[in-house]
């Protein structure tokens, strides 16, 4: 009651100075306009609930007050609040017990739907946003599956993500992120003819680190000449494993490592050979796995030893994924593309935050082959 009454002194006090006078003030020559009474408005305030307030109007109806907001019912601030929340991870039906326990009104996921649009236009004006002038030296490509409701239809979709490393400040930023089949090698293509369009400088791009996904790594060459790929090790180990026997496959795991964390090129070769001696006889296919990629699983160490560990995997953009994954189980269903959309931004945001206090070179002990 005392903060209504504080906000109702407030608008009066603003109409006073708009009109350039008191209220029992007489009416000046040269001023034809004046008090006209007060209008009914309930607004739900952030941190204070629904307030019933009495708005100043003056005869010509051309006052606007600063101090409450434009639209009706709602305060800026309360929406901006739920719609973090609801990008954060809550579900529309926390939401509408929260609010309804905290705010005194119980928003419905319409509602919240609502809110969230207009509160989150920006988000798309970022996945979209320009990268001229922006140098990048490493990207990783993947892509991930979400369920997503699409003119009433609930599908397995797929989105694909690059994720770029600044040549800068060694820092990870989203640089791409679309739906569309990851296994399709023209969706890949478009993609990095829209980096290109959008001003990514092609030719500082020194490695791609990618997965096994069909015509990817062409696709990659096509677009940028100078950079070489590096298959994800972790991929290509959880692969070959999968076709060794079970009482067998710690030893065949074990042996694998020995490649990858080998200290040199040669001596990775070296431990190749070891490998495809004990086991080609045995599981033929799962030493196949690793040869035919080999020396694409040995790019990394043409580069600084500091990079290595990060390097030799698609970790960084799979943790990415594992995130959107975890954002919208809550969801259980996505609502359409463009719900989609402003979700994966936001948590891609959320990421990039995160990231930003960890340069690439300090990632050795972040990230870590996982041991299959």
């Amino acid at each position: 009651e005392k903060m209504k009454t504080w906000i109702n002194g407030l608008l009066e006090g603003e109409r006073d100075e708009f009109l350039g006078r008191d209220r029992h003030v007489p009416l000046d020559e040269g001023h034809d306009n004046y008090r006209n009474g007060y209008r009914p408005r309930r607004i739900n305030f952030f941190g204070l609930g629904k307030i019933e307030l009495k708005v100043p109007r003056d005869r010509k109806g051309e006052l606007e007050s600063q101090w409450l907001p434009e639209r009706k019912g709602q305060d800026p601030e309360l929406e901006a609040f739920l719609a973090e929340a609801f990008l954060a991870g809550l579900s529309t039906r926390d939401l509408a017990r929260i609010s309804e326990k905290h705010l005194g009104h119980k928003y419905d996921s319409k509602q919240i739907s609502r809110i969230v649009g207009r509160a989150t236009t920006e988000l798309e004006a970022w996945r979209r946003r320009c990268l001229q002038g922006q140098r990048y030296k490493f990207l990783y490509v993947d892509g991930a599956n979400f369920l997503v409701r699409i003119n009433g239809h609930v599908s397995r979709q797929s989105f694909c993500a690059v994720l770029g490393v600044s040549e800068e400040n060694e820092r990870f930023e989203v640089l791409a992120l679309e739906m569309g089949d990851r296994e399709r090698a023209d969706l890949w293509a478009s993609l990095f003819e829209d980096l290109a369009e959008r001003g990514l400088n092609l030719e500082t791009v020194e490695l791609g680190i990618m997965d096994g996904l069909p015509g990817l790594e062409a696709i990659f060459q096509r677009f940028f000449p100078r950079a070489q790929t590096q298959r994800c090790q972790k991929h290509a180990k959880a692969n070959a494993c999968r076709r060794v026997r079970k009482q067998e496959r710690e030893r065949f795991s074990k042996d694998l490592n020995a490649i990858f964390y080998a200290p040199t090129q040669s001596a990775a070769r070296a431990a190749f050979f070891a490998l495809k001696q004990q086991w080609g006889r045995l599981f033929p296919s799962a030493v196949q796995i690793i040869e035919k990629d080999f020396d694409s699983l040995l790019t990394f160490f043409q580069f600084d030893p500091t990079y290595w560990t990060v390097l030799r995997t698609t970790n960084p953009i799979e943790r990415l994924n594992k995130e959107f994954k975890r954002r919208t189980r809550a969801m259980e269903v996505t609502g359409g593309e463009i719900s989609t959309y402003r979700c994966l931004a936001y948590v891609a945001q959320t990421m990039e935050y995160r990231w930003s206090f960890h340069p690439l070179s300090q990632w050795s002990t972040v990230y870590t082959l996982n041991a299959a």
